[in-house]
């Protein structure tokens, strides 16, 4: 374990945000910094507890990590030289992917307090899990040799295909390709192009034909982007309605990655080409505020947020290199 003076930062983490009055004042960033001998990190995830997940990496190498009271600790590997960590539950329990020896063979793994790092896959040759609830339910992905990336339910050491059933023999539009998975099971992600839900088998085309999925809450509220017939983010909610996110300010398209109980939505907004990407947290009401960078104007992402509203992402540091922060009151 490497203590990396970021306590009470972490801490921080469960004291609520509230979206109108912080914003006014300036939420902060804190860098959560990197394991020694690595240069770079990126939170992917954090639970209602305040522990945060995700990878610090250097050259070709890469070490799925955890953050918990100020402490950074490396959860090892399957084998091989690197790992990743995708998601944490409210249990502590974490999943990611893993190396699972010297010739680049990744496999989804799921990694539990004083236990080994245990071997998800069974189905594919490469595969990496995306998310998990905290009834231990896992999502992702694994590599068919025929039919390419598909998606995966995990629960209790059985495997199995997740598919859209009512595509018929096609493969392409049977194919759903699971994000994230909610508390009750409800599982979003993209079929045919389309950002979607998935419900034991039952699958539900979100937005319109093209929106990017970006994350689902426990009401089963998405969010989504589009760029037909303009540039748009939405919530799209279970009733079949949506709800507009404003486009930030400076960007010509938004991406919402994730969205809290509440109905507070994070992610972040590009402009041009995209080459900047800026973080920003949507209120309730679909506002967007902006989020702070390391440096001015920096590129940074905010990639997921709590029911307290806190946030993690990364964004880039002054050397040039990326760091995992979380965003706090």
């Amino acid at each position: 374990m490497l203590t990396i003076g970021v306590s009470a930062a972490v801490a921080a983490v469960t004291a609520p945000l509230v979206p109108s009055s912080a914003h006014a004042a300036g939420p902060q960033i804190i860098d959560l910094g990197v394991l020694p001998g690595t240069t770079k990190s990126v939170a992917t995830d954090l639970n209602e507890h305040g522990v945060i997940v995700g990878n610090s990496s250097g050259g070709s190498a890469s070490r799925a990590v955890r953050w918990k009271n100020g402490a950074m600790t490396d959860l090892g590997t399957l084998g091989g030289p690197t790992a990743s960590a995708t998601a944490i539950n409210n249990n502590g329990w974490i999943v990611g992917n893993s190396n699972v020896d010297d010739y680049g063979t990744r496999h989804g793994f799921l990694w539990r307090p004083g236990q080994p790092m245990l071997d998800l896959d069974s189905l594919g040759s490469d595969s990496f899990a995306a998310d998990i609830n905290d009834a231990g339910v896992v999502i992702g992905q694994y590599y068919d040799s025929e039919l390419g990336f598909r998606g995966f339910r995990w629960e209790n050491g059985v495997m199995t295909t997740i598919e859209n059933e009512a595509g018929g023999p096609d493969p392409d539009l049977r194919r759903f390709i699971p994000k994230q998975i909610t508390g009750s099971g409800l599982i979003v992600g993209e079929n045919q192009g389309q950002a979607a839900r998935w419900v034991d088998g039952t699958v539900t085309l979100v937005g319109v034909p093209g929106a990017y999925c970006g994350g689902a809450n426990a009401a089963g509220e998405v969010t989504a982007s589009a760029s037909l017939p303009t540039e748009r983010a939405f919530v799209w909610r279970a009733d079949g309605t949506t709800r507009t996110l404003q486009m930030p300010s400076g960007t010509t398209r938004a991406w919402p990655t994730s969205i809290n109980a509440d109905g507070d939505a994070v992610g972040y907004g590009t402009s041009g080409h995209g080459t900047i990407s800026r973080p920003v947290y949507w209120s309730e009401t679909g506002v967007a505020h902006s989020l702070p960078s390391l440096v001015p104007d920096g590129h940074s992402v905010a990639v997921r947020v709590n029911n307290a509203s806190k946030v993690v992402g990364w964004s880039h540091a002054a050397d040039g290199t990326t760091r995992a922060v979380l965003w706090s009151a």
